[in-house]
Order: structure tokens, then C-alpha cells, then sequence
């Protein structure tokens, strides 16, 4: 094999194993039942209305609209190796999937067991990411659509995801409001605080989405030096994202 074809092969592994910790932290952030990060958080609805469909399959589908909104945004600038966000989004579907199946046992009783579940799920998501990122391999649509709207709006990276990931969860609560007559989710409307404290079976928006939407892009500060640890290579030489 050659040099080229081997380094390839070695990046989309090890970021695949990224995508494998990212998926984990969504399927802790589901079960947890505090609240689902931002990124999950319109899957997890539509599969709480449509169970036959798996929160994977829904992310894939999701996943498929965002690839369909960059083309319409980027026109001819989209390109077809962005194409590849479709295999990825099915790779990291059937992951979720497949998480959430392994910890199938898990029941957490309490909020406080809860509140850890969404706490470890913060910081498997942020391991995640540093690994996915620092390959620069999978293109991920949310993120590319991030990106899109970046480029033809001309504003910085950071503010456009802020304002999208809040549109979503914004979205995900107006599904959940017509869907269950409930806007944090599937479980019968009982006040604020049952929601809170997670004694409501369906979360979809809470306390747990709130803590997700801001500690993992927190905890990325501790995650990002200990994966280029890992790697063996100082921050200075790992690869950005694109």
C-alpha cells in the first residue's frame, strides 16, 4: 500500500472511533432522559412519534435534508466530495443505533444518576469530537451546514452554529408540542419541575440539553491536548478541522 492510500485509511479509522465515542454520548444523553443534545434532539422526537423508525434511521434521514439544504445554499461551489457526508451520516446512524442497544440494561432511577449520565455523556461527546476533528476524515452535515451558512452569509463559524443549534432545539420543541402536547417531549405534561428533575419518561429538551449545548465545546479545551497526547504529536502539528 502506498504512503498516501495508508495515511487515508489510517485517518478515516481513527476518526471513525471519534464518530464511535460521539455516538455513545448521544445514546448516554438519550438515556439519561434529561435532554438530548442539539444535535440529536430532532431525531429523537420524530422517533418518539414514529418508533417503527430507530433514532439512527431518523438521524440518517435527518442528516439527508442538511446535505439537501448545503447544495441549495452552495450551489455550484457544492462539491462532490462533500457527497461523502451520506455514508458517514449512515455509518454514524447505525453507531447510535447500535449504543443504544448495548446500553439497553441501563435504568437510570434518579436525577442525580441522570444528571451523571448527562455529565459523562458531555465529556465522551468532547473525546469524540477532538478525535474526529483532529483527522479531518468524515465530514459531518450538521457541522458542513454550519459551514455553508457560514460562507454565504460571511459571518465567523462559531456564532452561526450557536444560532442553528438553538434553531433546532427551537424546532424540536415546536415537534414535540404537536406531537405530544408536550414541548419538552413525550411524556405527559405534569409542570417545569417534573421535567427538570426527570420525573417524565420522553425527554427530548431540558436541563440535559442545555448542559450539553455548552460543556462538551468547554470540555473540548481538556480533550483536544489529551488526543494529541495520544496521538503522540503536539497541538501545534494536529490537523484542524475543515
Amino acid at each position: 500500500m502506498n504512503p498516501k492510500a495508508k495515511d487515508i485509511l489510517r485517518r478515516y479509522t481513527v476518526a471513525t472511533v471519534g464518530l464511535v465515542f460521539a455516538a455513545l454520548g448521544i445514546a448516554l444523553s438519550i438515556i439519561s432522559n434529561l435532554g438530548t443534545s442539539p444535535l440529536s434532539c430532532p431525531s429523537y422526537v420524530l422517533n418518539l412519534k414514529w418508533p417503527v423508525l430507530s433514532v439512527g434511521t431518523f438521524t440518517l434521514l435527518v442528516n439527508l435534508f442538511y446535505v439537501l439544504l448545503q447544495m441549495a445554499l452552495l450551489r455550484k461551489d457544492f462539491q462532490a466530495r462533500h457527497l461523502m457526508q451520506i455514508p458517514a451520516s449512515a455509518l454514524f446512524g447505525y453507531m447510535i443505533d447500535g449504543c443504544l442497544w448495548a446500553l439497553s440494561w441501563l435504568h437510570p432511577g434518579n436525577f442525580v444518576a441522570r444528571l451523571a449520565l448527562t455529565l459523562l455523556s458531555a465529556v465522551v461527546t468532547a473525546f469524540g469530537v477532538s478525535i474526529a476533528c483532529r483527522e479531518s476524515a468524515w465530514m459531518l452535515s450538521a457541522e458542513m451546514t454550519v459551514a455553508a451558512f457560514s460562507k454565504l452569509l460571511r459571518k465567523p463559524f462559531s456564532p452561526v452554529k450557536v444560532v442553528m443549534d438553538t434553531l433546532v432545539v427551537v424546532l424540536s420543541v415546536v415537534l414535540a408540542w404537536i406531537f405530544f402536547s408536550n414541548p419538552f417531549g413525550a411524556g405527559p405534561w405534569t409542570g417545569l419541575g417534573d421535567v427538570l428533575m426527570a420525573r417524565t419518561d420522553g425527554v427530548v429538551t431540558g436541563l440535559g440539553t442545555l448542559l450539553l449545548a455548552i460543556l462538551p465545546g468547554a470540555l473540548m479545551r481538556l480533550t483536544d491536548p489529551l488526543v494529541d497526547c495520544l496521538r503522540g504529536r503536539s497541538g501545534k502539528d494536529a490537523r484542524t478541522p475543515r
